[in-house]
């Protein structure tokens, strides 16, 4: 960047080189992309080396930007874990046997009551809505030029003037 900045850059060089990167990075990808390469998510990357300390190992930290201020041996299993925690397997295995277990005419049972209750829950607030805008009706809306602007306006405030997409189309 410097040389850049200075006026020293041999451009010829640089589009040399560019093209030498722009080559490697072609015949790399299509490396990786044969058929007998194997699949790289698919191999197991396991460290060689673990930090002693306990403190931040500033090499790693700035290697994973962060991510990982070091790399101990009590944190080791957590960071390379592919399996679950036997308390939160057992816990899956739990909710799995209770779903199971019910039968298929108490679901629908739940299903339905859930349904009644939603109906009956979105009345009580339909009613309740509309007694509220009769005892406090909402304020008008100042007069303004832009006539889109204060439809706009009302729809976000009051609903008024929205429409449902439950008409079939043709």
């Amino acid at each position: 960047m410097r040389k850049l900045e200075l006026g020293g850059v041999i451009w010829p060089d640089v589009n040399e080189n560019f093209t030498t990167l722009a080559g490697q990075l072609n015949f790399l990808q299509k490396a990786l992309t044969k058929e007998d390469t194997p699949q790289l998510q698919n191999l197991v990357l396991l460290p060689l080396l673990t930090s002693t300390g306990t403190g931040p190992d500033t090499t790693l930290e700035q290697l994973t930007e962060g991510r990982i201020p070091y790399l101990a041996q009590d944190s080791l299993p957590n960071y390379l874990r592919t399996k679950l925690d036997l308390e939160i397997e057992k816990k899956e295995h739990f909710v799995s046997t209770e779903v199971n277990r019910i039968s298929e005419h108490n679901l629908q049972q739940q299903i339905c009551d859930l349904n009644n209750l939603s109906d009956a829950l979105s009345e009580i607030i339909q009613t309740s809505r509309d007694s509220w805008d009769e005892v406090n009706p909402h304020p008008r809306l100042p007069e303004n030029e832009n006539k889109e602007l204060v439809k706009l306006m009302s729809a976000l405030e009051t609903g008024k003037g929205l429409r449902s997409n439950n008409r079939k189309r043709g």
